[in-house]
């Protein structure tokens, strides 16, 4: 099968920046790992080049030399990738609060409380800088011209 791999975390680089053929995922990954001589908690994302419905994997380095990797957590899903199958198995399925973890709840909630307490503030600078350029040229056109 073939197989690209791509650094996820603290380098997040936008291209496949390795790509060959391995039995397995895990040996792609460990064969990319000893490549590229990643250090060790350098996590990266694996993605089988199958078309649309590609499995893809998180991995984390554990140990060099022999290098060792652990299963690692999605940090940024891009759109265009497809989710991992731990993410969908989780979502999917019954509703269950001690498997499923937080939605967002209360943090959704005081983002949308948060943007728009933030609009409002805009709005009201932009009136203020709109009012005060106002009275500035009526006291200018006042003074410089006794216009009234």
């Amino acid at each position: 099968m073939r197989y690209a791999a791509r650094r996820t975390w603290p380098e997040k680089i936008k291209a496949w920046e390795y790509v060959s053929e391995a039995e397995d995922m895990e040996d792609f990954a460990l064969m990319f790992a000893e490549d590229k001589h990643l250090e060790a908690d350098t996590e990266f994302v694996v993605i089988e080049k199958a078309g649309a419905e590609s499995d893809i994997e998180f991995f984390k380095v554990s140990r060099t030399q022999p290098y060792a990797l652990i299963a690692a957590e999605p940090r940024v899903e891009a759109a265009s990738n497809p989710a991992p199958a731990s993410v969908a198995a989780r979502t999917s399925g019954e509703d269950d609060k001690s498997t499923r973890g937080i939605d967002g709840g209360a943090e959704a909630i005081a983002g949308v409380w948060r943007a728009m307490f933030g609009n409002a503030l805009f709005f009201g600078k932009v009136g203020a800088t709109a009012m005060l350029m106002f009275v500035t040229i009526v006291f200018l056109a006042k003074w410089w011209f006794n216009a009234w």
